[in-house]
């Protein structure tokens, strides 16, 4: 992992974290039915015991809307993915000539890793044997699809690249129409423990020079490992090295005080798994992840709880 170096700089905090009127916060989050919304449910009830926190209101909106809505103070926190809180920071793709100004980083939670499974018994063992193979990557509009289609033009790899859900993927899969299947699970993806039940698979490690190089390049990434807890896999033949891109808790730095972001950070790591209520793949998270570097500046009151635990230096 690799440990943040960054610390948010900004305006004064508004307000007092030992203020005796306590502060509402709103809170970004995805839609209702979608995998954000039950963990920041959880989130909510965790930050409202945090002393000087009055109601969290959940805010439904998902993807670059909760970034704008955190970043124009109309929610103090917001969750998304950290690929797209770096666009935002940065100003790169939908955020182009429209950088945040306000959106520091809290902490991340769990990650999505960079998974390539096919049959254990056939023929393809390597990133190279992906070659002229029918493999799936998810719908069009998803983060890993964009993702594998710039990792196979970069490795001057040429396959029938497929777009279907996950349900109609795992059928595919177990009737072997498609070759094999790179996606980017949490470390508890139904549709893959699924396959790993009834059959042998296995991962396909990205080569190191590709793990590298993305992590040059995007810094919202990770360096992981996939799965986290094998265990869960009953015939999965291996774990890999992989690039991860987790959830991640943004906040408007102008709103949350250093202080209060200390108390937030602080309640959730003690806490942590309660968070599994919203989403069963945080009983593999490693607490110490969520001081994970995202590429864009951290908060400095969560900072300070991260150097306390020995989580960055």
């Amino acid at each position: 992992m690799r440990v943040l170096s960054r610390i948010a700089l900004g305006c004064a905090t508004l307000g007092a974290f030992a203020s005796s009127a306590a502060a509402d916060i709103g809170f970004a989050t995805g839609r209702q039915g979608g995998s954000q919304y039950p963990v920041s449910v959880a989130l909510s009830q965790i930050l409202q015991k945090v002393p000087g926190v009055g109601s969290v209101s959940l805010n439904p909106g998902g993807g670059t809307a909760n970034i704008v809505a955190v970043d124009m103070g109309q929610s103090e926190l917001g969750i998304t993915l950290s690929n797209s809180a770096y666009d935002g920071v940065k100003g790169l793709d939908v955020f182009k000539d429209k950088a945040t100004k306000n959106v520091v980083h809290l902490f991340a939670l769990h990650g999505f890793k960079v998974a390539i499974i096919v049959p254990a018994n056939g023929p393809i063992k390597t990133f190279k044997d992906l070659a002229g193979k029918k493999i799936n990557a998810g719908p069009s509009g998803f983060a890993i699809t964009t993702l594998a289609r710039t990792l196979f033009a970069e490795e001057k790899i040429t396959l029938n690249l497929q777009q279907l859900e996950p349900g109609a993927a795992v059928q595919q899969f177990k009737d072997g129409n498609i070759d094999g299947w790179i996606y980017a699970p949490s470390d508890r993806m139904a549709p893959f423990i699924e396959l790993a039940t009834g059959r042998d698979i296995r991962v396909v490690p990205l080569p190191d020079d590709v793990v590298t190089r993305l992590l040059e390049k995007n810094p919202s990434f990770y360096k992981t490992t996939w799965p986290a807890d094998p265990k869960l896999y009953p015939r999965l033949k291996n774990t890999v090295t992989t690039v991860g891109y987790p959830n991640t808790i943004i906040a408007n730095r102008a709103k949350i005080s250093d202080d209060m972001a200390y108390a937030m950070t602080k309640a959730v790591a003690e806490n942590i798994k309660a968070l599994a209520a919203g989403d069963p793949s945080i009983d593999s998270f490693d607490v110490k992840d969520m001081a994970v570097d995202v590429g864009i500046p951290t908060h400095p009151g969560a900072l300070r709880y991260f150097k306390e635990r020995g989580w960055v230096k």
